[in-house]
């Protein structure tokens, strides 16, 4: 275990910032509602993916075998130390972790999670365990709706849309968890290679000033093989986010009313610095121009050859975008359409 799970959470009880508890029933009706979202979410984004009868058979079968959480910010940052076990391949790492290096790099992740525990509303985890898990941090989606002022039931639909996003494309893919884990897992243990970084603690120290705007581990790399896979990685990223904006915008606009209102108010957001935590663990700034220049190349892409010349992008690793196809979807048409 290269992060002590249990510590990470003890330590966050002690540095969250803890937002307000709402009466219970608020609570309960919060809770039991995102998890029903997630699962209605989950089949309009699998019918909104035009699969095959039989491909798409697989896929609800992998989705089923997931979790929906509802957390609280503490168990938020419990589950992405866990998520970060999941993702590190402790094999490479230049030297074992003990239980006194464990709970050291515990106290840096929950020190850097909990400045992210009240913006990050959700996300879908592929590491911790390989059916994958739907989180959904509660005390972040009440002080963002009221925040943004608006409709709670319309926004927690269109929250739950993009993530389970995520969750349809990791299990239209399969092959795309152990692909990231491996781009990831090599970037941060190059990372603790480099001359100067004394091991986990350092990393983690270096990601606090990340999340702060003061490094960026991209900068930090000096290995062109691994500035590469980051760079791969950040194409993989960008992807995957304008996707998940496209769908739930298209699939958002026949169930969810103030569609419209709740992309501006959240680029507004998003424009203000909210991030995500893999975002800031890789030092990436993955910000609006980049949501947006993942969704250009979906729109882009699709114009083309459809939703179903779209889908070869998860048939295989080769089939991903690259950054300059990105920003120009015509060298990626050309590539895998021919």
């Amino acid at each position: 275990m290269i992060i002590d799970e249990g510590f990470a959470a003890r330590t966050a009880r002690e540095l969250v910032s803890a937002a307000k508890v709402p009466e219970p029933g608020v609570l309960d009706e919060l809770v039991e509602g995102m998890k029903d979202n997630a699962l209605t979410a989950q089949d309009l984004v699998l019918d909104s993916f035009l699969l095959p009868p039989d491909h798409a058979d697989d896929v609800r079968g992998r989705l089923a075998a997931g979790s929906v959480l509802v957390l609280d910010q503490v168990g938020w940052v419990k589950a992405n130390a866990q998520s970060v076990n999941g993702m590190l391949d402790e094999a490479a790492l230049p030297a074992p972790v003990g239980p006194a290096t464990a709970k050291a790099g515990a106290v840096e992740v929950a020190g850097v999670l909990s400045l992210l525990s009240t913006r990050v509303l959700g996300q879908f985890d592929p590491f911790a365990v390989e059916t994958g898990r739907l989180m959904f941090v509660a005390p972040a989606v009440l002080i963002a709706e009221k925040a943004m002022d608006v409709d709670p039931r319309d926004f927690r639909m269109w929250v739950a849309l993009h993530e389970a996003t995520h969750q349809v494309q990791f299990a239209t893919a399969p092959w795309l968890r152990e692909h990231m884990r491996t781009l990831l897992s090599g970037a941060v243990s190059t990372r603790l290679t480099m001359p100067g970084v004394g091991g986990i603690v350092d990393l983690f120290v270096t990601l606090g000033r990340i999340v702060k705007g003061e490094a960026s581990i991209v900068d930090l790399i000096r290995d062109e093989k691994m500035r590469s896979a980051l760079d791969e990685a950040t194409a993989i990223l960008s992807l995957l986010e304008g996707h998940a904006d496209v769908v739930m915008d298209e699939v958002g606009a026949g169930v969810i009313p103030s569609v419209r209102k709740l992309r501006r108010r959240f680029e507004a957001r998003r424009d203000a610095g909210q991030g995500g935590f893999l975002t800031s663990l890789l030092g990436m700034d993955l910000k609006l121009a980049q949501y947006r220049d993942g969704a250009k190349f979906v729109r882009a892409v699709r114009r083309e050859v459809g939703q179903k010349g779209f889908s070869r992008i998860y048939a295989e690793p080769a089939n991903l975008p690259r950054t300059a196809e990105i920003h120009e979807p015509q060298l990626w048409l050309d590539r895998v359409h021919g």
